[in-house]
């Protein structure tokens, strides 16, 4: 078979040509529930509006010079306009010129409906804030590999201290097998036992949340032994899993930023206690080294004041001592009289007759013989 070869400027322009001319989709209204709102700018409209499982995306170009009524979300409409075909970026896209609404859309109504039947079940209430725990050490995050949540998640994680061991579980987030592989996915991170569970994805068409409204999907968040945590979207994408989960996030980056701070904050609160307990024990430590030192000066003043004090007693005695000493008495013309022996001499009867004795006096000592002892005269004085 021979192909036809073309570049992607040639096709685009073929296919552009066939859009605009030959199939003539020019005049065309299509009905369609709003799946997504957005403006830029203040200037142009984007919708999506969709029919059961296929959607299509729409712009209204300048749209305060159009006669827009207000729309919002989940309206039925019908929408006046043309097919484009935009060659450099290779996207049909329908330009609308004029919409009108016709009521509410069926996907909205359903998907409310699904969310008050779990409310009047008590299904919404089934898990709390309160049931997340304190201490987390493993979660198990659900999402699809290397998308945009993934690697939002992964940076998050590679700034942010934290305790836990992220373990990462593969999941379809969008489509028709969205559900059952989030089901599977939720199955496979219950039975890594994990402190908590992560279900998120990123932002993107209103549509590609639907998975995310599924009823047995939501029931197995109800029913999951472990907490659930949700960050999927964007702020306006609250969906009825959810709701149905313990807490749910503005986005992936939100959520994640959450846990970190949630897991780590025992640690931080162990270690603000800890650097109290030690700043009190310093506190305490130079205390009692003040005390001391205050003791130990007094201990000094008591010291010295009782040296003194037997200082200047001992100065007292040794003066009286000084007094007392009978030597002293030898500068009054007393001389001190000793035997052979060395023996002090006190009375006359000591002495005998040529007996040696030994005196000593103020500023020497002699050596004397006795030639007379004379008794009677010495008694009667």
């Amino acid at each position: 078979m021979q192909h036809l070869k073309l570049t992607v400027s040639e096709f685009n322009a073929i296919f552009a040509d066939i859009v605009h001319h030959q199939l003539q989709l020019n005049q065309l209204c299509i009905s369609g529930e709003i799946t997504q709102i957005n403006t830029f700018k203040n200037t142009h409209m984007y919708l999506s509006i969709s029919h059961n499982d296929s959607h299509l995306p729409v712009a209204v170009y300048n749209y305060k010079k159009k006669d827009i009524p207000l729309l919002k979300k989940g309206d039925q409409c019908e929408v006046f306009g043309q097919c484009t075909y935009l060659k450099n970026k290779g996207q049909l896209m329908f330009s609308a010129v004029r919409i009108t609404p016709t009521g509410s859309g069926k996907k909205t109504e359903t998907f409310a409906a699904r969310i008050a039947a779990f409310k009047s079940d008590g299904l919404l209430n089934k898990k709390t804030p309160q049931q997340l725990p304190t201490r987390v050490a493993r979660v198990a995050i659900i999402t699809a590999k290397d998308s945009a949540a993934y690697h939002d998640i992964s940076s998050i994680l590679q700034k942010n201290p934290h305790p836990f061991e992220p373990i990462i579980v593969p999941a379809t987030v969008q489509g028709f097998d969205a559900p059952g592989s989030l089901i599977q996915a939720l199955a496979i991170a219950e039975s890594l036992a994990p402190d908590v569970i992560c279900i998120s994805r990123g932002g993107g068409a209103q549509h590609d949340f639907d998975c995310f409204f599924d009823t047995e999907l939501a029931t197995a968040i109800c029913n999951s032994p472990a907490p659930v945590i949700a960050g999927i979207g964007h702020d306006i994408n609250t969906t009825l899993s959810c709701l149905c989960a313990n807490a749910h996030f503005e986005t992936p980056t939100a959520m994640i930023q959450w846990l970190c701070s949630h897991s780590i904050a025992p640690i931080v609160a162990a270690e603000d206690a800890l650097n109290s307990i030690y700043h009190r024990l310093i506190q305490q430590v130079d205390e009692l080294k003040h005390n001391l030192s205050n003791a130990q000066q007094l201990a000094t003043n008591a010291i010295d004041h009782a040296l003194n004090a037997h200082s200047q007693k001992l100065t007292t005695l040794t003066a009286t001592a000084i007094a007392l000493n009978p030597l002293n008495k030898l500068s009054n013309g007393f001389a001190y009289c000793q035997d052979e022996n060395k023996k002090p001499l006190t009375t006359i009867d000591q002495m005998k007759k040529n007996a040696t004795i030994y005196l000593t006096l103020k500023n020497g000592k002699a050596e004397a013989t006795i030639t007379n002892v004379n008794q009677g005269s010495l008694n009667r004085n």
